[in-house]
């Protein structure tokens, strides 16, 4: 039987920065959060896993990760793992992305088909992008003076830190379509695909997150955008493992609590109140089709049966 890998939610800061190094740095499990990433790592053998893809990292490797993408790193075991580590808040690139008409976004959200997470830096990229970082990390120490100034300064650092990051992807991205199908299934070749998340997991939480919130309005952006998965990605894998669609799932969750609620003698109207259902005849047209009787007569019926 394949070992159970462990896939988490972590909370960070609306900013997160780091800049060291780690002795036999291994993430025990695959995870995701609320930022963007931004990962250069400064020495190698690193093993990078994201989405279904692993890299087997260097130095000069720069990775760039979404909100909605598990992924773990892990530094080569008895050395040292050395990185620059940025996370951000997906809202900061929107915002500046309207102020400067200019998609700060790219290489996060649009990008482009056979994208590759890893951009390999060396010579003057290399040492332009860790001059940015340094300057970032000068200006996020200065923060701690709570000046409004330090706080642009960060913003302007970082934008310009992704600004130089876009244009050395574009370049390289321009670079790939010049090369023959061949070679670059060759490069694709070399890169080791397998499928990190594990939806049992996945699904039982989901399951969890459904029975706690039964009485609200779920439905699939709510949930997806909860659980930051793709809401065709969520839909497939769900009914994968259940044999059920999500809002089937969903729907008869809401009838389990309908049934125990009528039985225990509330009113249809309570209940369709109480499950976040439109309107009285839209609880009742949706309890016949999954019951094949409407709520008032299983109601009826539970109540004869203990008279």
């Amino acid at each position: 039987m394949e070992k159970k890998e462990r896939v988490f939610f972590e909370e960070f800061d609306a900013l997160y920065y780091f800049h060291g190094s780690s002795e036999n740095w291994a993430m025990q499990g695959f995870h995701f959060h609320n930022q963007y990433e931004i990962i250069l790592l400064l020495t190698d053998g690193a093993l990078m896993e994201i989405g279904n893809c692993t890299y087997h990292a260097k130095a000069g490797d720069l990775f760039v990760i979404n909100n909605k993408e598990y992924h773990r790193t892990s530094g080569a075991s008895g050395k040292a793992y050395k990185r620059y580590v940025l996370m951000f808040e997906p809202e900061f690139l929107v915002q500046m992305g309207e102020a400067f008409h200019y998609d700060f976004s790219l290489f996060f959200e649009n990008r482009p088909e056979l994208f590759n997470h890893r951009l390999h830096l060396s010579g003057e990229k290399l040492e332009k992008v860790e001059k940015l970082f340094g300057k970032l990390e000068r200006h996020i120490s200065s923060e701690s003076k709570k000046s409004a100034e330090s706080s642009v300064k960060v913003k302007i650092a970082i934008l310009e830190l992704i600004t130089a990051i876009n244009e050395m992807y574009r370049f390289f991205m321009e670079e790939e379509k010049g090369r023959n199908s061949e070679e670059w299934k060759e490069e694709q070749g070399k890169q080791e695909f397998k499928d990190p998340v594990l939806y049992r997991e996945r699904i039982e939480q989901l399951k969890k997150y459904i029975a706690a919130h039964v009485e609200e309005r779920l439905d699939l952006d709510e949930i997806s955008g909860r659980f930051y998965m793709n809401r065709y990605y969520l839909s497939h894998y769900f009914k994968k493992e259940t044999g059920f669609t999500l809002m089937q799932y969903v729907t008869n969750q809401k009838i389990l609590a309908a049934k125990t609620l009528l039985k225990e003698g509330h009113s249809v109207t309570d209940v369709a109140f109480r499950l976040s259902y439109n309107s009285d005849s839209h609880f009742i047209a949706v309890f016949k089709k999954a019951t094949g009787i409407t709520p008032k007569k299983y109601a009826q019926s539970k109540k004869d049966s203990h008279e």
